[in-house]
C-alpha cells in the first residue's frame, strides 16, 4: 500500500510513477493520495485524514491474508 500527501515537498508525482511500475510488474497495490499532511506524519494522529493510514494498511493487509485479526 502506498500513501502520500499532495503537499509533500518530496513531490507526490513520485508515488504515481512508482504505482505505475508496480502495476506493470503485476504487484498488487493500493494507493492513497491525501490532500494535506506534509511529510513525516508518522503514526501520531492529527486533524489530517492522512494520519488514518495505519488503519488503511491494516485493512489492506487483512484483505490480502497477510494480517490476522487479534
Amino acid at each position: 500500500m502506498l500513501v502520500m500527501t499532495q503537499d509533500d515537498p518530496v513531490r507526490p508525482e513520485n508515488v504515481l510513477v512508482y504505482a505505475i511500475a508496480l502495476q506493470q510488474a503485476k504487484v498488487p497495490l493500493e494507493l492513497h493520495v491525501y490532500p494535506t499532511g506534509g511529510h513525516g506524519y508518522g503514526l501520531r494522529r492529527t486533524e489530517n485524514p492522512v494520519t488514518a493510514w495505519p488503519d488503511r494498511v491494516a485493512l489492506w493487509l487483512r484483505g490480502r491474508g497477510l494480517l490476522t485479526a487479534r
